[in-house]
């Protein structure tokens, strides 16, 4: 008899056929082999991108004949010490499809307009930015929204520290997406575990979102979770008013520093640039969400299959190597959209700028959010439930079609 339950792989959502009985911690030598439905591609929503909205919404957000893509672009105000001091996102939704739409994008939101080429205006709620109306085939959707950055800014992809001496100047730029999760080791079979490499390292390679997968697995929940991180790529510039004097982990050219790596990929999860002299520089820094290269390279060989093809290859080290890739991959789709895409399905892409500038000067507290209690911890709440039904009225009175 087969049974089909839902599992927590990694926080990822995760579907197991079995024989009998789900993994058990710790399982018995003799257990049965079991079909079990790698990482990939969608996650069980967690404390990180997308944000999720607060309250009632829609839960089929889009009608099945609209599909959506998502370009994103955050922009972090880096204060004196690194820290953020202001957070913006421009999320532009290209919907195709005709039909009605009613769409709620959750984020700690302040304000919200219309970005450039929208051919709509978003409403506003607290903790939502919605969306109302009909779509004619085609139909741009582009919400500038001002965000809380002491609610939204701990899901950024980085945290930076800056520390000043003397005329010596540190920036440490560290990869923030590590997570530790619930995965499983054991035993499979080792030709089926390489071709499954083979193809996620395609996928990666080709900036691909995973497939779904299944592997033939005797296996057990690990004893220590999973470590696990999305690779961002980083590139930045320090703009001195100066010629620095020296500068260390980075490239001087006259009053420019730049630096760029991967933070993650079976490599370090920071970086860390010294400068003397120069005075007090203007940071820019581009991070991106990227794919795997070093963690699914196979060992001196064009591919897995044929790595094992030179010499064997445990299947525990196999199943290892390939449950933890597919995890960050799907970590790092998950920073693809830091505001969320409505189409489950949709491709979503996030660039996220980090520059030097000024705090901004305290606002009241929009009228829409008085009475709202403590609202950054609500914002960010991960139960989204209720109906569209719920939500109708809200949509009428703030979005516009």
């Amino acid at each position: 008899m087969s049974l089909r339950r839902g599992a927590c792989l990694g926080g990822l959502a995760v579907t197991v056929t079995v024989t009998s009985t789900m993994f058990p911690a710790p399982a018995p030598a003799s257990a049965a082999v079991q079909q079990v439905l790698l990482p990939g591609p969608t996650p069980y929503p967690t404390p990180s991108p997308p944000l999720a909205a607060v309250g009632v919404v829609p839960t089929r957000p889009l009608p099945f004949t609209i599909h959506a893509r998502v370009a994103e672009r955050v922009h972090a105000g880096v204060g004196p010490d690194g820290q953020i001091v202001s957070l913006r996102a421009l999320h532009r939704l290209a919907l195709t499809g005709k039909g009605d739409y009613l769409i709620v994008i959750g984020a700690p939101v302040v304000d919200v307009h219309a970005g450039p080429g929208s051919q709509s205006e978003p409403g506003l709620r607290i903790g939502q930015i919605l969306w109302s109306g009909f779509s004619p085939g085609k139909k741009l959707l582009v919400a500038d929204a001002e965000l809380r950055a002491g609610a939204a800014a701990r899901f950024l992809p980085l945290r930076l520290h800056v520390t000043r001496a003397g005329g010596r100047y540190s920036l440490t730029v560290t990869n923030a997406t590590v997570l530790s999760e619930t995965a499983y080791e054991g035993k499979g079979f080792p030709r089926q575990l390489a071709t499954l490499l083979d193809r996620t390292r395609s996928q990666s390679l080709a900036g691909e979102r995973l497939e779904s997968a299944y592997a033939s697995v005797e296996g057990r929940v690990r004893q220590r979770p999973a470590r696990i991180a999305a690779p961002v790529a980083v590139q930045g510039v320090l703009r001195f008013p100066t010629v620095p004097t020296s500068v260390r982990g980075a490239t001087l050219r006259g009053r420019s520093v730049s630096f760029s790596a991967v933070l993650g990929d079976a490599g370090p999860l920071s970086l860390r640039v010294d400068v003397r002299g120069g005075g007090k520089p203007h940071l820019r820094l581009v991070a991106e969400p990227t794919k795997l290269v070093r963690a699914l390279a196979p060992p001196a060989a064009s591919s897995w299959v044929a790595a094992l093809r030179r010499r064997p290859i445990p299947s525990r080290v196999l199943l290892h190597t390939l449950i933890d890739a597919r995890m960050q991959l799907v970590r790092s789709d998950q920073y693809q959209a830091f505001l969320a895409n409505p189409d489950p399905q949709g491709a979503a892409k996030t660039v996220y700028v980090y520059e030097s500038a000024a705090a901004p000067t305290p606002k009241g507290s929009p009228s829409a959010e008085s009475g709202s209690g403590n609202g950054d911890a609500l914002v960010l709440t991960l139960a989204l439930v209720g109906s569209v039904l719920g939500i109708g009225l809200a949509l009428v009175i703030w979005a516009h079609s």
